[in-house]
């Protein structure tokens, strides 16, 4: 037999003895950003419910046969209106009301402009300035054209009025013997 070496005994290695890692650290900060977000996201919504402003009114509006009529706003105080070349002067003064006016119905109308009318602070009543109208409502589609069905034209509905006073309500009709709908001017 040869020569015996002194060599230590190292220990057979098992599947059992092997150094395992160590277990892995879960990462807290998605946890804490998410919850960072959640509570900013809360406080911005119970901000939002809390404060006293109420919604943005909706603008007034009526049916009046296939139309819907919307009231846009309105201004008054205007001496003349249309171009410099030919102007239309009113005797009191013009109040001009912007509408919004869509056709619910399944065919072509025309609203007609001098079936509606203004109320003015005083009661009295009064007629679309009819040369106004067509000064005010050049540009196409227009209010003096028939309205396809479901199309919306936005046009101005010119009234002379007395020097001083505003607009109360319009009575807004789809035609002449129509019954016509109130719609409070704002």
């Amino acid at each position: 037999m040869g020569p015996v070496t002194n060599t230590p005994l190292r220990p057979a290695r098992s599947a059992l003895t092997e150094v395992e890692p160590p277990p892995r650290r879960r990462r807290r900060w998605p946890w804490i950003v998410g919850a960072v977000v959640a509570v900013v996201a809360a406080g911005g919504a119970a901000f939002a419910l809390s404060r006293d402003e109420p919604p943005p009114p909706e603008a007034p509006r009526a049916f009046e046969g296939v139309f819907q009529l919307t009231v846009d706003g309105s201004r008054c105080g205007f001496d003349s209106v249309g171009p410099q070349e030919l102007p239309q002067h009113a005797q009191g003064q013009f109040c001009l009301v912007d509408v919004t006016v869509r056709n619910t119905g399944a065919e072509s109308q025309l609203l007609d402009p001098g079936a509606q009318r203004a109320i003015d602070n005083g009661g009295g009543e009064h007629r679309v300035a009819e040369q106004a109208l067509v000064f005010l409502n050049e540009r196409q589609p227009t209010l003096l054209d028939e309205i396809p069905p479901g199309a919306a034209v936005k046009g101005v509905l010119p009234f002379d009025v007395p020097a001083g006073s505003g607009l109360s309500e319009l009575v807004l009709h789809s035609s002449m013997d129509s019954p016509g709908a109130r719609v409070p001017v704002t």
